[in-house]
């Protein structure tokens, strides 16, 4: 079922809430938009200088084993931009597997995995800045994957972490550094399926 389905202008469904709601967004002929301010992110640098939990996430608990999936099409202007999928159990133990701008301009799948510190990895370049996200939850196991179809799915990362039962799931929208960019999500679905190998291209 796509979910953004339920949501409205200024209104998001039952279920659902925000973290750091951005001050533009809206919904037309079934595509939500974001569009974050300048220095929104979620990021905490290794070395201990930053610290950004202003990403613009709305979101949904889950319990248990589940696959989510959001399509993602942005205008990303400045390095950093991004539109993600995101697992969060608090503000130092999340994950994120986002469609990005590079600093040379390109658009990449990147991901990235903080436990008090974030491991962040750059992955395969996009030629447009638009694909589906995905995540799938297996016990303590999660990965990440993209796809430019919906269909055929490209593995990015897998990694282990005890979240316990319940998490966030959501999608968001950030701008790390200069403002303007502005995010679509036009489709987004959470259900307990899983994918049995995350290596096969399902």
């Amino acid at each position: 079922m796509n979910l953004i389905s339920k949501f409205e202008t200024g209104k998001i469904p039952d279920g659902f809430s925000w973290l750091n709601e951005p001050k533009i967004w809206s919904v037309s002929d079934g595509t939500l938009t974001m569009i974050p301010g300048a220095e929104t992110d979620f990021y905490r640098s290794p070395d201990g200088d930053t610290n950004n939990d202003s990403g613009c996430l709305v979101y949904s608990s889950v319990s248990g084993d589940f696959t989510a999936v959001v399509h993602v099409k942005a205008a990303l202007v400045g390095f950093g931009d991004a539109g993600a999928l995101t697992v969060r159990k608090s503000p130092t133990q999340w994950a994120k597997l986002c469609m990005e701008r590079s600093p040379t301009g390109d658009f990449n799948v990147v991901s990235v995995v903080t436990d008090g510190s974030s491991d962040d990895c750059n992955g395969e370049l996009l030629e447009t800045a638009e694909c589906f996200l995905r995540i799938t939850r297996k016990g303590k196991v999660f990965a990440m994957h993209h796809s430019l179809d919906g269909i055929l799915w490209r593995f990015a990362r897998n990694f282990t972490r005890d979240y316990g039962d319940t998490v966030m799931v959501g999608f968001h929208a950030q701008a790390p550094f200069t403002g303007g960019c502005s995010v679509d999500f036009d489709s987004f679905s959470i259900n307990d399926r899983t994918v049995e190998d995350f290596r096969s291209g399902e």
